[in-house]
């Protein structure tokens, strides 16, 4: 019996997913770049992951950026759970210690969710929130030139730190005020992201 299935045969247990280590760590430092910095704004000071179809999605945004990140899963799901910012980065430093297995197990009782990696654990609290969807979003507005556009650079500049220096990053015009596609191109993820233009002034 898989490490999996002898979860699910506990009671209680909503919801077991396996994961590799090096996958996820990509997949969450890339999303907590576009997580909202602000603890009192609940919903965005975290990261939604849902564990469904053969892959793990973490999502983020904090309403000027958003960016859907998504890996192939071992096994198993896992049911929406939105992870406060401070828990996502204790999952990251917890699965750089799964060098040797390069193997993350996430079990979901209820509210609790305990992310295991070698025999070490953690347990913490899913954030009770409405997070917003964006799905429908994407592919919004047609492709146009455009004679000017501004944006934050500082938000731009977060895309080298997921992809890497001297890997392109490809800019999509979706219509004058429409959010701009971001194309990037990761190791182990495959990401969506968008960048909302600023209002530009001479």
């Amino acid at each position: 019996m898989s490490t999996i299935e002898q979860t699910r045969a506990v009671e209680g247990v909503s919801y077991a997913l396996e994961v590799e280590g090096e996958s996820l760590r990509e997949l969450l430092e890339g999303a907590i770049t576009h997580a909202h910095k602000d603890k009192d704004l609940l919903a965005l000071n975290a990261v939604m992951l849902e564990g469904e179809g053969g892959y793990l999605t973490a999502r983020a945004t904090d309403r000027y950026r958003l960016i859907v990140g998504k890996i192939e899963v071992r096994e198993g799901e896992m049911s929406p759970s939105l992870i406060s910012l401070t828990d996502i980065k204790r999952i990251v430093a917890l699965a750089k210690e799964g060098k040797i297995s390069n193997k993350v197990t996430f079990n979901r009782i209820g509210d609790l969710l305990t992310v295991s990696v070698n025999g070490s654990a953690i347990t913490l609290t899913i954030v009770e929130a409405n997070y917003p969807t964006f799905d429908d979003i994407f592919n919004k507005g047609e492709v146009t030139a455009l004679d000017t556009i501004a944006f934050n650079p500082a938000f731009f500049s977060d895309y080298s730190k997921i992809v890497g220096k001297g890997v392109q990053v490809k800019v999509t015009f979706n219509g004058e005020n429409k959010p701009i596609t971001i194309g990037l191109i990761g190791d182990k993820v495959e990401w969506r992201a968008l960048l909302m233009p600023m209002r530009y002034t001479d």
